[in-house]
């Protein structure tokens, strides 16, 4: 069934500039559509949250590590100055001293430069300070100082009635003459900008009614007489817990989930077995998902802390079993329904974000991993570690809750009434929310609101998106620097000799500036004007005028490529190849510009959301700089064999596959035919690097495994036909190569 929230907050990111508050009860779905923003949407995006295991969890980095922040308070004063030797104000950042503490590498620069849409994932978190903070460090960096956020569109989700900010009280001090409350929406730089604010609505965990109307009331502080005489009638403090019942209890401490874990475990008498968790590459204990050293017995209560990546929805994140066997090799749970998994262990990834040089696009790479069983010990658990998971029954013991929101997120995970036991009563206090808080958390927008915004938006970011598509000034700036460089080096330069070449480059880019400008001029007449069919002639004007750019982008993006191709072989020039490389990047994005702008004003038509996978890439040949296969993963040589050490082939393919990269990727990169890449595939799941669940459906697998079972012969080309044209030779390959794994 269509989302309607979904959708609409999908538009509002592909199709404006809007910036975007997500919000939604517990269990409707705010993760889930965080990864499909994130793989469908077709702006240069990096995910980020406020601490290192949210981070982990959204598949992003901190919001400290992305912007390089200090640690402490940030107040948002240009002309605040304190004594150096002031040891009680140690801990706060002003924007002067975080301008004189910034050391950022141009790596990073070029990240944030290119960046169009940030996402923040459990915002609630988030500190307003910090967040201007982010919002300093964007100007700062993307040189846009009068522009909120550097002009960057920010998707900030999280359900703020549940965990909230920290701040120190000696911080607070500080702190409260500039906000209100700690609470991102009080960021001083949504006095120059407004968000969007979206709630998503059907939830999904729950299905009683009563249920889901007595977390609501809780949520927000409405809890009523009859809701509290629903929930404590679901009271028990002499309740006791057994080693078989399947209840975990949530308590607000983690020194009571500790003993409370340690102490069952103790009571059973089969052996313990020590699960040491593999850790490559860069992954810090503060980001570690799970146990280091996990310890379990045949018989523990566990619960899985992720979803079954297989497909086969064998269990959930939250799901509770038993250890039914278990050795050094390997862990087998069985639930309450009689089914048993045997338990593989998951691969945490640690990401960061870097900027692919040829085509400009922000993209992730692996440079840590976690390999751990995705078990923990399951009598107990914190509030805090408990928000994501989703248990069938559970005591609840919030009688010593900290942090508004503890109450309503210890409660919220469970799928119904039935498995509850309060081992603590509630109260009629509820929850103490701000009055801020409050006001916020009730302006978020309706459909019918937010459609017509959606329309005037859209329009104005159809305007934004042409006018940095042609315009072409700051092209023709980077061209002049490039060919002022090419007097750096003196007259005996390898590179002077080309001087005339990048000048006769600059001149034509100076004509494109100028027809570019005015095409801009004939945009603006259009849009502004509205009149009937204006979009249907605004398409026609720029399905023509890209037919002409492109074509001139294209003749000067080949004429770099074949200047590059005259340097093949020459020594003392790779600098300047690097260079190259960069100025040919420059046409390609430019081109890409292009297309996103003609398909833009088509969804606007059509009334329909703009996704990655309908914009399309220009048809230009990448230039690739040849670079060491660096990685985490690549094998130690030693020093006597420093210069002898060579990657195997298809070792450099598990590389790049590891750090993040698709087959289709791996081949361009390395410069070889898809099916080369397939073989490679083949031999890295035979050996057992690559489980073929991280490359084919297992519908797939299964149906093709059902072929081989069953044919005369194991010609691939008699399988092939016989499996038709929905299964490739390397689908079958792949798994032919898991079953000759499988009885190794």
């Amino acid at each position: 069934m269509k989302n309607v929230h979904a959708d609409l907050v999908s538009r509002y990111i592909n199709t404006t500039n809007c910036n975007v508050f997500l919000t939604g009860k517990a269990g409707t779905g705010k993760t889930t559509l965080l990864r499909s923003i994130e793989k469908e949407t077709h702006k240069n995006v990096v995910v980020a949250a406020p601490t290192g295991i949210a981070a982990i969890n959204a598949g992003g980095v901190t919001v400290h590590s992305l912007f390089q922040l200090p640690f402490g308070a940030f107040i948002p004063d240009e002309n605040l100055q304190f004594n150096e030797g002031a040891t009680t104000v140690a801990h706060i950042n002003t924007p002067k001293s975080l301008l004189k503490q910034l050391s950022m590498k141009k790596t990073k620069r070029d990240i944030l430069r290119n960046l169009e849409l940030l996402i923040i994932d459990e915002v609630s978190m988030l500190r307003a300070d910090m967040l201007d903070a982010i919002d300093f460090i964007l100007r700062l960096i993307r040189k846009r100082k009068n522009e909120a956020f550097g002009g960057v569109q920010v998707l900030f989700i999280g359900d703020m009635l549940q965990l909230p900010p920290v701040v120190k009280n000696d911080e607070w001090q500080h702190l409260y003459k500039y906000y209100n409350n700690a609470y991102f929406f009080s960021a001083k730089v949504f006095q120059e900008t407004s968000l969007v604010h979206v709630a998503l609505e059907k939830v999904y965990r729950q299905s009683d009614p009563l249920f889901v109307d007595v977390l609501n009331h809780l949520r927000e502080n409405k809890i009523t007489a009859d809701d509290l005489k629903v929930l404590n009638s679901f009271y028990d403090p002499d309740f006791e817990q057994s080693l078989e019942d399947g209840y975990i209890q949530l308590t607000t401490h983690n020194k009571i989930a500790h003993e409370k874990n340690e102490g069952w475990l103790q009571k059973i008498k089969s052996k313990e077995f020590k699960y040491k968790a593999k850790i490559e590459g860069e992954f810090f204990e503060n980001q570690y998902p799970n146990e280091e050293e996990l310890r379990l017995k045949r018989g523990a209560q566990v619960m899985f802390i992720k979803n079954d990546y297989s497909g086969e929805s064998r269990y959930f994140n939250g799901k509770i079993g038993r250890v039914s066997s278990l050795s050094h090799e390997g862990v087998y749970v069985k639930f309450e329904d009689g089914e048993e998994v045997n338990v593989e262990p998951y691969i945490w990834g640690n990401k960061k974000y870097v900027l692919n040089k040829e085509t400009n696009e922000v993209e992730e790479q692996v440079i840590g991993e976690f390999h751990q069983y995705p078990l923990r010990l399951a009598w107990a658990i914190t509030v805090h570690k408990s928000q994501g998971l989703t248990f069938d029954k559970a005591i609840i013991d919030v009688g010593k809750a900290f942090a508004a929101g503890q109450t309503y997120v210890a409660l919220s995970r469970l799928t119904s009434l039935e498995g509850l036991v309060l081992s603590s009563s509630i109260s009629a206090r509820g929850i103490d929310i701000d009055r801020h808080l409050s006001q916020f958390t009730q302006s978020n927008q309706t459909v019918e609101e937010l459609t017509p915004i959606l329309k005037q938006q859209s329009k104005n970011y159809i305007y934004h998106t042409l006018y940095n598509t042609y315009n072409y000034q700051f092209l023709s700036e980077q061209l002049l620097e490039h060919v002022a460089s090419y007097n750096k080096d003196g007259g005996t330069s390898k590179k002077m000799a080309h001087r005339e070449w990048a000048k006769a480059i600059h001149e034509k880019v100076k004509q494109l500036v100028k027809i570019g400008n005015k095409f801009i001029h004939e945009v603006h007449a259009i849009i502004t004007e509205e009149k009937p069919g204006y979009i249907l002639h605004l398409l026609e004007r720029v399905s023509k005028a890209n037919k002409y750019f492109d074509g001139q982008l294209k003749a000067e993006h080949i004429n770099v490529q074949n200047k590059l191709t005259s340097l093949d072989g020459v020594n003392g020039v790779m600098g300047y190849r690097n260079e190259l490389i960069a100025l040919s990047s420059l046409f390609y994005n430019h081109a890409k510009k292009l297309l996103r702008a003609e398909r833009l004003i088509i969804s606007y038509q059509k009334n329909e959301d703009l996704k990655k996978e309908d914009v399309g890439k220009p048809d230009y040949k990448i230039a690739h700089k040849a670079t060491e296969i660096k990685s985490y993963d690549k094998p130690k040589a030693k020093a006597s064999d420093t210069k002898k050490a060579k990657i195997a082939t298809h070792i450099q393919t598990y590389i790049l596959f590891r750090q993040g990269m698709t087959m289709d990727e791996i081949a361009t990169e390395r410069g070889m035919s898809l099916n080369s890449v397939e073989t490679h595939f083949a031999k890295l799941i035979a050996l057992g690097k690559v489980n073929i669940k991280e490359v084919l459906s297992n519908k797939k697998r299964l149906i093709i495994e059902g072929e081989l079972e069953e044919a005369d012969s194991m010609s691939l080309k008699a399988i092939k036909e016989s499996l038709g044209d929905r299964y490739s030779y390397a689908e079958i390959k792949f798994v032919i190569a898991s079953i000759e794994a499988a009885n190794s």
